[in-house]
């Protein structure tokens, strides 16, 4: 019992910092509150704060009230906490790769409760098709995206052309491009890599442009060993042997590499070629707007190669099944993604150099005014409208999945196991960690 009583202590005492974490005072205390917990800090946070600032303008019934809950993983245990706690918030952004934890265990809110007409035709018709599974859990809408991400290269022109190639003029095929790369390469008089000419990695990600990518069936089949897999892994794994192993290793520990600050690799001529978010365009803007560049999709390969291949993921707004006040939540979250004003919407995905959910925000005059400033964010629009631009499976353990592909990577990058090996053991412990959850009363 004493056990208890304190356990009971330390959750209604960390749900209390949280719920209370900021000192932002009510302006609006006559209205119905809204809290929202999200993890963005620094710049990130301002701009969070000023798209709250126009919704409390924009209507006279809710005040929204940030609340930054920083902290990657430990913010989905601290959700959890408030919810089993009852004191959720009402709304909060939480990365996609939880949302079916989250949802086969009872915590979320169907957001189609929440939805009229209008809006479920809006989003359910209208939506990038990969932005909106990656928020769905059997067949039921539990995330909205308002800042959903994909990878792209980023080519610095000054040294493309500096080495005698034409920027505007790059290798259609991966196998091309890998061979630029090599050549853009630069070292010292020991050997050791000064300036890396092309970096690719993800092999979650790559996959994709195989005409592959890390699957699991609704009935729980994985399609993990697959021929493309294979392929994409055992692309990376001899790109980097022509490189050289511990070189590179080597190399990325003298970078510093923090996103949104003016230390990313590429903005100082470490990277020639690099594979990065969308998120680097804003950055470049703000930190190192005088570097021309470009971003391109990655090209696919030459033989079975699928053109424009992705992976969404990114952040995603979340209504607890105990919030107070989801009406409120769920006009924030209209007002926020556009599903209610696109052309006002695009005005808040612009500012954090977010991907919008719909085409209705990325065909806005708003949005495509910013575009013409910022065309190198094109390459991302193209990929996100490809149908080879795919969600991630939506199941339960997707962390576990996700832990075991990396592991998988690093393993066969390593020269520990070939990359056959590195995937049939990842096939091998999904099925065995599926098979004693099933066991244990789980769906998968």
């Amino acid at each position: 019992m004493k056990r208890i009583l304190v356990w009971a202590s330390l959750l209604a005492l960390v749900v209390f910092i949280v719920a209370t974490g900021s000192s932002t005072p009510r302006k609006y205390p006559d209205r119905k509150l809204v809290r929202f917990w999200h993890r963005w800090q620094g710049d990130w946070e301002k701009q969070v704060q000023k798209i709250v600032d126009a919704f409390n303008e924009s209507q006279d019934q809710y005040e929204v009230v940030p609340v930054s809950v920083p902290g990657g993983g430990s913010s989905e245990a601290k959700f959890i906490l408030g919810v089993i706690g009852g004191d959720p918030p009402d709304l909060m952004s939480m990365g996609s790769g939880g949302l079916p934890n989250l949802a086969s265990n009872g915590f979320l809110t169907d957001l189609g409760t929440l939805m009229s007409p209008e809006d479920k035709k809006r989003f359910f018709e209208e939506s990038y098709p990969s932005i909106r599974e990656t928020g769905m859990y059997e067949g039921k809408c539990y995330g909205v995206t308002i800042g959903a991400d994909l990878m792209a290269l980023y080519v610095n022109v000054q040294q493309i052309r500096d080495a005698g190639y034409d920027p505007d003029n790059l290798p259609k095929t991966l196998e091309g491009l890998e061979e630029l790369g090599l050549k853009l390469n630069r070292y010292d008089k020991q050997g050791n890599l000064t300036r890396l000419g092309l970096l690719i990695n993800d092999v979650s990600y790559l996959a994709h442009l195989y005409g592959g990518g890390f699957d699991v069936l609704p009935d729980g089949t994985p399609k993990l060993d697959t021929p493309q897999n294979l392929r994409a892994l055992q692309n990376i794994v001899d790109f980097r042997k022509k490189v050289g192993f511990d070189n590179v290793l080597r190399f990325q520990a003298g970078l510093n590499d923090i996103e949104g600050a003016a230390s990313w690799a590429f903005m100082h001529g470490d990277l020639t070629i690099t594979y990065d978010g969308q998120w680097r365009v804003e950055e470049l803007r703000k930190f190192k707007p005088d570097m021309e560049y470009r971003v391109i999709p990655i090209p696919p390969p030459a033989q079975g190669g699928t053109p424009l291949g992705g992976l969404v993921g990114g952040n995603y707004m979340i209504v607890p099944i105990s919030a107070k006040q989801k009406e409120g939540a769920w006009e924030f979250l209209k007002f926020w993604t556009g599903l209610e004003n696109p052309d006002r919407a695009a005005t808040f995905y612009n500012l954090g150099g977010w991907l919008p959910y719909s085409p209705a925000v990325a065909n806005s005059p708003t949005f495509q005014r910013w575009l013409k400033a910022n065309p190198q964010f094109q390459a991302f629009l193209d990929i996100l409208a490809s149908p080879n631009c795919k969600a991630a499976p939506s199941i339960p353990n997707l962390s576990f999945l996700n832990d075991l592909i990396v592991r998988a990577e690093d393993q066969a990058v390593r020269g520990a196991v070939t990359p056959k090996q590195a995937l049939e053991t990842l096939q091998k412990r999904f099925i065995e960690e599926r098979d004693k959850r099933r066991s244990l009363g789980y769906d998968q």
